[in-house]
């Protein structure tokens, strides 16, 4: 009996002392990228919740892989957690050989967003659909160019499946800005872009998207096919946005975070906003999370297999 009630007192006390100090949330990206100002914006309301601040701290480099290692590193206590993407913990895995963590390192707290990404060309392009593009690439192989930032990277992968679904040869060309800048200028002719860098130019007139690799039609492109309907059995690129926690972090400090993250993902204001970004806002709950989560390992390790790509270089 004594010991039952020490061990309910002790999880009690672990329960209302957390958080005791700030918490740090880790994006992998740079200040200003959509997800940074996402996590922001979260921070600042998990920070109301939890009594205590939360500090977004940008560790960005190496297709998300320096800050997502250092998170798996991290005390696994509750007090630094991932601001996570796709990249960190559903790509790099199939990708890598030799990553420094593994997609077990962590437990899924939230699923925030999903980020569909679009496909576009130049607004006087001679390609007003993805069929019409389609056809000229079958006519002129490896003559028509298409950008990304860098092999491996998503919209690099979401361009050679699209390139192989579609039989045609096209050649790349990467881009440190993922060649929207080039495809403007014309000096590539399409690239994937996600919609809160190509809506703004699309709306400016200088832009045409001709598909959206999504599970549906954007709202702010409510005419713009998504890939499937365009090529059925095509698989959706869109990447997510979610929070992780250390693997090992208490159940209890688990509990608390999953508790007001949840309840902030579910709130009308964050809707608003990630539908301001040309973000799906998603939700749910933890186990909600964990089963996304693996279905979406698994997606990306048959698209990485079909493509064929593989970066072997040590991260350092």
């Amino acid at each position: 009996m004594l010991a039952t009630a020490l061990l309910l007192h002790g999880s009690v006390f672990a329960q209302t002392r957390f958080p005791a100090k700030p918490v740090r949330l880790v994006v992998t990206l740079p200040a200003g990228s959509s997800p940074d100002v996402m996590a922001r914006f979260v921070a600042e309301r998990l920070s109301r919740d939890l009594g205590q601040p939360v500090i977004v701290e940008n560790k960005p480099g190496a297709s998300s892989i320096i800050g997502t290692d250092a998170v798996a590193k991290a005390p696994a206590d509750g007090y630094t957690l991932l601001y996570a993407l796709s990249s960190s913990v559903s790509i790099n895995p199939h990708l890598f050989s030799r990553l420094p963590y593994k997609a077990s390192d962590f437990v899924p707290i939230v699923h925030l967003v999903n980020v569909p990404i679009v496909l576009i060309v130049r607004a006087d392009s001679a390609f007003k659909s993805l069929d019409e593009l389609v056809q000229a690439a079958k006519r002129q192989p490896g003559g028509l160019t298409h950008a990304s930032y860098g092999e491996g990277t998503q919209t690099h992968l979401a361009a050679v499946r699209l390139v192989q679904r579609t039989g045609t040869t096209i050649t790349h060309i990467p881009y440190k800005d993922g060649g929207i800048a080039g495809v403007i200028g014309g000096a590539v002719d399409w690239t994937f872009a996600t919609p809160n860098i190509a809506l703004p130019h699309v709306k400016a007139g200088k832009l045409r998207a001709l598909a959206v690799s999504a599970n549906k039609r954007l709202p702010g492109l409510p005419g713009t096919s998504t890939l499937s309907e365009v090529l059925p059995g095509m698989e959706s690129m869109e990447s997510w946005n979610g929070v992780l926690a250390p693997r090992g972090t208490p159940s209890e400090v688990l509990y608390r975070l999953q508790s007001a993250l949840q309840k902030i993902a579910e709130s009308s204001e964050f809707r608003k906003k990630a539908l301001e970004l040309d973000l799906i806002p998603t939700g749910g709950t933890a186990e909600d999370f964990r089963s996304f989560l693996a279905k979406d390992y698994e997606k990306w390790a048959a698209v990485v297999k079909r493509t064929g790509i593989r970066l072997d270089e040590p991260v350092k």
